[in-house]
Protein backbone atom coordinates (compact mmCIF):
# COMPACT_ATOMS: atom_id res chain seq x y z
CA UNK A 1 0.00 0.00 0.00
CA UNK A 2 1.03 3.99 -0.38
CA UNK A 3 0.40 7.24 0.61
CA UNK A 4 -0.20 9.57 -2.14
CA UNK A 5 -2.15 12.46 -3.35
CA UNK A 6 -4.99 12.85 -5.84
CA UNK A 7 -3.55 15.35 -8.57
CA UNK A 8 -6.19 14.88 -10.65
CA UNK A 9 -9.02 13.03 -13.24
CA UNK A 10 -8.45 10.91 -16.02
CA UNK A 11 -10.92 10.86 -18.72
CA UNK A 12 -11.74 7.97 -20.83
CA UNK A 13 -14.63 7.72 -23.24
CA UNK A 14 -13.62 3.98 -24.04
CA UNK A 15 -12.96 1.18 -21.33
CA UNK A 16 -12.70 -2.37 -20.65
CA UNK A 17 -15.61 -3.97 -19.23
CA UNK A 18 -14.28 -3.90 -15.77
CA UNK A 19 -13.78 -0.39 -15.67
CA UNK A 20 -16.85 0.74 -16.50
CA UNK A 21 -18.89 3.08 -13.94
CA UNK A 22 -15.31 3.49 -12.58
CA UNK A 23 -13.80 7.16 -11.69
CA UNK A 24 -10.03 7.12 -12.72
CA UNK A 25 -7.82 9.42 -11.08
CA UNK A 26 -4.11 11.12 -10.94
CA UNK A 27 -2.25 10.05 -8.00
CA UNK A 28 1.08 10.96 -6.79
CA UNK A 29 3.21 8.97 -3.83
CA UNK A 30 3.78 11.00 -1.12
CA UNK A 31 7.36 10.67 0.80
CA UNK A 32 7.86 10.67 5.14
CA UNK A 33 7.30 14.38 5.07
CA UNK A 34 4.07 14.17 2.57
CA UNK A 35 5.87 15.65 -0.39
CA UNK A 36 5.34 14.01 -3.94
CA UNK A 37 8.03 11.65 -5.28
CA UNK A 38 9.58 12.42 -8.52
CA UNK A 39 8.55 10.42 -11.20
CA UNK A 40 5.72 7.62 -8.95
CA UNK A 41 2.89 8.77 -10.49
CA UNK A 42 0.05 6.76 -11.65
CA UNK A 43 -3.90 6.39 -12.64
CA UNK A 44 -6.19 4.68 -9.90
CA UNK A 45 -9.23 2.98 -10.24
CA UNK A 46 -11.34 5.30 -7.20
CA UNK A 47 -12.80 2.77 -4.80
CA UNK A 48 -14.08 5.42 -2.26
CA UNK A 49 -15.10 8.58 -3.71
CA UNK A 50 -12.00 10.58 -3.48
CA UNK A 51 -11.22 14.28 -5.31
CA UNK A 52 -8.63 16.36 -6.10
CA UNK A 53 -6.05 17.03 -3.46
CA UNK A 54 -7.41 14.31 -0.92
CA UNK A 55 -4.77 12.17 0.31
CA UNK A 56 -5.48 8.53 -0.35
CA UNK A 57 -4.12 4.98 0.30
CA UNK A 58 -3.77 2.96 -3.21
CA UNK A 59 -3.25 -0.75 -3.00
CA UNK A 60 -1.40 -2.27 -6.03
CA UNK A 61 -4.21 -5.15 -8.32
CA UNK A 62 -6.96 -4.43 -5.35
CA UNK A 63 -9.62 -3.78 -8.18
CA UNK A 64 -8.96 -5.77 -11.22
CA UNK A 65 -8.10 -9.79 -12.20
CA UNK A 66 -4.95 -9.64 -11.15
CA UNK A 67 -3.67 -11.95 -13.96
CA UNK A 68 -5.27 -9.84 -16.53
CA UNK A 69 -4.35 -6.55 -15.41
CA UNK A 70 -1.78 -4.15 -12.97
CA UNK A 71 -3.71 -1.79 -11.54
CA UNK A 72 -3.93 0.54 -8.88
CA UNK A 73 -7.14 1.24 -6.90
CA UNK A 74 -7.71 3.84 -4.39
CA UNK A 75 -8.95 1.79 -0.94
CA UNK A 76 -9.21 4.88 1.58
CA UNK A 77 -9.18 8.61 2.23
CA UNK A 78 -6.92 9.74 4.96
CA UNK A 79 -8.01 12.11 7.46
CA UNK A 80 -4.86 12.32 9.83
CA UNK A 81 -1.08 10.64 9.24
CA UNK A 82 0.52 10.34 13.01
CA UNK A 83 3.88 9.83 13.18
CA UNK A 84 7.06 9.22 15.94
CA UNK A 85 9.72 11.69 15.80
Amino acid sequence: MILARVTGHVVATQKCDELRGSNLLLISALDDDQQPIKDRTWVAVDQVGAGTHDIVLAEEYFALNKERYKAMSVVAIVEKVFRDR
